[in-house]
Parts: structure tokens; sequence; C-alpha cells
């Protein structure tokens, strides 16, 4: 059976088939390189996960409540600078106020307050002499205390990272007030460190000192 027509011979027509089968067969096999090259290596995997997610701190597991090391704050001027006060300067040597000569008090908000919460203690010291004297205010000074039954909690001392001095001209009458925060999550005596459970229910007692001078103890409640 002859499956050739033109005036050649067959072997013309079948190298021509030949060749044409062969060309075929390099653009399948070229083509087929082509498509496992673009697809037969895989890219290294992306995190889906945003990069700013791996820069966010770590939960913090602390005890709420004030975490940062508590001091006294200033609630009212320097009473020897404030314009307010309708009084000359203070002379170039005052004599230190003794103990009979100032009052402290302190007040406690919230009361009741929560467990858990947070506590603020107001120390007002006011000058009961008839001239002017001077006291110091530093926090080496400057104390509260919290009890319970008469036991002690906690004491600012043991949170103070410093023991500074800060002597104040009073004149007579003059009073200045100072801030004191405190966490009920700090409860073991001489120690700074936050408790893992705070104060419980109950009635508690807050006591002032400035120098040898100390305020009588007040209650405060705290409530579930």
């Amino acid at each position: 059976m002859r499956l050739t027509v033109g005036p050649h011979r067959p072997s013309v027509y079948w190298r021509r088939r030949a060749l044409v089968a062969i060309g075929l067969a390099v653009l399948v096999l070229l083509g087929w390189l082509a498509v496992r090259g673009s697809g037969g290596s895989k890219p290294a995997a992306v995190s889906s996960t945003p990069a700013a997610a791996s820069g966010q701190p770590a939960p913090v597991t602390s005890a709420p409540g004030d975490l940062a090391s508590p001091s006294f704050v200033q609630a009212t001027p320097d009473p020897s600078t404030t314009p307010s006060m309708v009084h000359s300067p203070p002379p170039s040597n005052v004599a230190p106020c003794g103990d009979d000569q100032i009052a402290v008090t302190v007040t406690t908000s919230p009361s009741p307050g929560v467990v858990g919460g947070t506590f603020t203690f107001s120390v007002a010291i006011v000058s009961t002499a008839g001239d002017w004297c001077s006291r110091d205010l530093g926090s080496g000074a400057q104390e509260v205390r919290v009890l319970r039954d008469g036991a002690l909690m906690y004491s600012s001392d043991d949170c103070s990272s410093g023991r500074t001095s800060d002597v104040r001209a009073f004149a007579a009458g003059d009073a200045v007030r100072y801030r004191y925060t405190w966490s009920s999550y700090r409860i073991t005596p001489h120690n700074c460190t936050l408790a893992k459970t705070p104060a419980q229910p109950g009635t508690y007692q807050v006591v002032a000192r400035v120098g040898t001078k100390v305020s009588a103890p007040v209650d405060f409640i705290i409530n579930r």
C-alpha cells in the first residue's frame, strides 16, 4: 500500500514526515520543561501573622493594682512659696518645728473600697506654732502604715527607693498635703512585692508619720 503522492520517490516523503514528527516532539518536550520549571519548586512559606504581632509585649501576669513603686506626691504647694499666702518671707534662720508644733492627719479614699482595689491616703501637715518653724517633709521623714487589728501589713518605707530630705518653712497656720497610693496587693510586711491575692474584706487602719510625729489611726473598710 502506497501512502505517498507526488513526483518524488517515497523515501523523500517519509523523511519529511519524520522531520515534522521530530519537530512536534521537540515542541511538546520544551513546553513540558517550561511548565515543570515554573511550578516544580515551591517558595518558602510566609507566615500569615503580621510582622507587628511578633513585636507585641507578652501579657502582664502580675497581680492587678498599682504596679509602679508608690511615692508621696505633694497635693498642695510649698507654703513658704505660695503667692496666695499672706505673710512675709521666712527669716534666714528658722527653728525646727517640734512635734507639739505640727498636726498630722490622714484620710482614705475610697472607704469603703473593694477587694483588689487601690486606695489613696491623703496626709495633711499643719503648723500649730505661733511663729515660723521648719520641718523635714522628704521621703525619708514621711511614712504611711497599713495595719489590721494592730498588726503591721504594709509600710511605705518598704517601697521607698531613696530617703531624701526636704526641709520646708511654715508660717503659723500653714498647711501642706501629700497623697500616697496603696495597692491592696501590697500586704506583706517589710516587702514591696505585690502578693498573688489582695487584702481580704474587713476593717483596716492607716497611720501617717512625719519624723517622730505620728497621726491618730484612721479606719477604712474593704468590702467584697
